[in-house]
């Protein structure tokens, strides 16, 4: 915060009766300055292929995050950072989980690790997918802890477009045909 405003601030807290030693202005100070740069940290969690990297670069408008439609492409977390008003929201995209049984093990330790860190975990789900085993399987052992704990947790549902029949996707509108939005809806609920 600007020290000219700073000095007002406190100027009218005093004039008020209230007064802070040098010391705790600092402190103040400090924390403001703190909450003002502050940079929300997001994690982008799901099944490998279900479309984090394309989500990403969705919200960005533009291509942050490397996508393939044949193999798995995030092998390490990618950080982004979502430029909003001079300020940011960083997106880490993680590498996806139901590969495989040995990338599971390494990705439960990543997992592990960087939850901590994250104010927030969005878990992507494919629309158009009815297998969750695997999601469920890391959701419980990895994830489910921290949510006990505070940490606030989205399912998002990705890909909805593909939801069935497929075919009343209203392409130009950017949204669903009746039947599809009761499918989206059911979906949604489950």
């Amino acid at each position: 915060m600007r020290k000219a405003k700073m000095v007002d601030f406190f100027d009218a807290l005093e004039k008020r009766g209230i007064d802070f030693s040098t010391e705790n202005k600092k402190k103040i100070i400090n924390k403001i300055n703190n909450i003002l740069s502050y940079e929300p940290k997001v994690g982008v969690f799901g099944k490998t292929g279900v479309g984090k990297s394309s989500l990403c670069n969705a919200l960005f408008g533009k291509d942050v995050a490397k996508i393939s439609d044949i193999e798995a492409c995030t092998r390490r977390p990618q950080e982004v950072l979502l430029g909003i008003a001079g300020k940011g929201i960083r997106l880490i995209d993680v590498p996806g989980v139901g590969e495989n049984e040995d990338k599971d093990k390494e990705y439960s330790i990543l997992y592990e690790k960087l939850i901590p860190e994250l104010d927030v975990i969005l878990w992507v789900l494919k629309g158009d997918d009815r297998a969750f085993s695997s999601e469920e399987k890391f959701y419980k052992k990895v994830v489910s802890p921290h949510i006990d704990q505070g940490k606030a947790f989205f399912f998002v549902l990705n890909q909805v477009d593909k939801i069935e029949p497929f075919r009343e996707w209203e392409e130009h509108e950017h949204r669903p045909g009746p039947k599809q939005a009761v499918n989206i809806k059911k979906k949604k609920d489950l």
